[in-house]
């Protein structure tokens, strides 16, 4: 039961394909240049394999996270446009947890024909605070990668620091 009468414009919403793409070419750049530097990284990573390795996992769920959150981006825009062409069978398709305070507004034939600019306003005022919690995660991640880098910095440093203080020493006759 489509809704849409033959001559009317197709709704269609935009998918986020570029930053997929985006994300695909970006991730597979940075695995050719580790494969290209393998040898090299390996010999930083062994000074400190514990705290390196913790930074490549949180590195990996901030990846990960990001992907996650594209993708529901996806599932979100494809539950919409089922939704908006009517598509049959779409009242049994779960819809996404980003949009499940407009699903459930949506799914009532009484509640689309009250809908109200206020209405509106706070449904998409709640959709946008879910999109605010999922950069909050990257955030969270971003910020976590920042410290735990400066944390390697300063092992190192502690690591190095002695060693220069013994040679200035040994430089100036003692």
């Amino acid at each position: 039961m489509n809704s849409q009468t033959p001559d009317a414009p197709r709704i269609e919403f935009s998918q986020p394909i570029r930053q997929i793409s985006l994300m695909v070419a970006v991730a597979a750049l940075v695995g050719f240049v580790v494969s290209l530097i393998y040898p090299q990284l390996r010999l930083v990573f062994d000074a400190n394999p514990y705290l390196n390795g913790f930074i490549l996992f949180v590195f990996a769920i901030g990846v990960l996270a990001c992907f996650r959150q594209v993708f529901t981006l996806i599932a979100s825009v494809n539950w919409l446009e089922g939704f908006a062409v009517d598509r049959p069978g779409h009242e049994f398709v779960e819809p996404p947890r980003l949009l499940s305070a407009l699903a459930s507004l949506l799914r009532d034939r009484r509640s689309r024909k009250a809908l109200t600019a206020s209405s509106s306003r706070s449904i998409l005022d709640s959709v946008a605070q879910r999109l605010d919690e999922q950069r909050d995660i990257t955030r969270y991640i971003t910020n976590l990668l920042i410290f735990v880098g400066l944390l390697g910095t300063f092992w190192g440093l502690s690591q190095v620091v002695p060693g220069i203080v013994e040679t200035i020493g040994g430089l100036m006759g003692r």
